[in-house]
């Protein structure tokens, strides 16, 4: 079985693999960059015969070009293993209509008919190949947080408050993005923007030298498989 999975940038990238890592146990297998950005792109994750893609797109706009380049595929694919079994959207709560622009977007990009009843649920996506017939596509849109704006910052925020120093900083990085957000109107305008800059700037008081190597050190201390935070926030990834 294939599993893609869509998501807007590096750090949601990043967050995905860690929770399939070491919430659902699945084994890292390699990355691809960007040969003129260095940007990662790609990771792969694999499990019991079972293979992951995690792909950054970008940017929430994006994601509809990279589904058509993934609809092309589908149809004139001669092999079912060319295939993607599964496809996995994950995007951000940025505001109260986002999910609506999002599905518009969406539908012009792949001529479909999609609405917003169909995310946060499992649904079929038919796509006729011109060799192998029609072709049924589990598909999953993930907006988070479900039911308020956001981005999945806000949910790792929660899931890292582990004790009262954690909480502190994580309170005082809040207090500190917001003032800024509340007195300009230039800047962290999106409520996704201003969780985005809290995470941030908690790990930047966590390891301000921001290195990778040093942030993943941390994150793979947590306890990912018994935080409720992200039993919740994440079971769609338990396939």
């Amino acid at each position: 079985m294939k599993t893609l999975i869509l998501c807007e940038g590096t750090t949601d990238l990043i967050m995905l693999q860690f929770v399939l890592q070491y919430k659902y146990d699945w084994k890292y297998d390699g990355f691809v960059e960007n040969a003129i950005t260095n940007r990662l792109i790609k990771k792969r994750l694999i499990k019991d015969n079972q293979i992951t893609e995690i792909n950054s797109c970008g940017g929430i706009t994006n994601i509809s070009k990279e589904m058509l380049k993934i609809k092309e595929v589908i149809e004139y694919a001669t092999k079912n293993d060319e295939i993607y079994n599964k496809i996995i959207i994950m995007i951000d709560h940025d505001t109260v209509d986002s999910n609506k622009k999002f599905i518009e977007q969406l539908n012009i990009c792949i001529g479909e008919t999609f609405t917003e009843n169909q995310i946060n649920i499992w649904s079929q996506w038919e796509v006729e190949n011109l060799v192998l017939g029609v072709q049924k596509i589990e598909l999953y849109i993930k907006c988070i947080p479900e039911t308020e704006t956001g981005a999945i910052e806000s949910i790792m925020l929660n899931a890292l408050g582990i004790d009262a120093i954690e909480q502190k900083v994580i309170q005082e990085s809040s207090r500190f993005i917001e003032k800024i957000a509340n007195t300009q109107n230039r800047y962290l305008q999106k409520k996704s923007g201003i969780y985005k800059a809290i995470f941030n700037t908690y790990f930047s008081i966590r390891t301000p030298e921001e290195t990778y190597a040093e942030r993943a050190r941390i994150l793979r201390a947590y306890d990912w498989k018994n935080n409720e935070i992200l039993n919740c926030g994440f079971s769609f990834l338990n396939y």
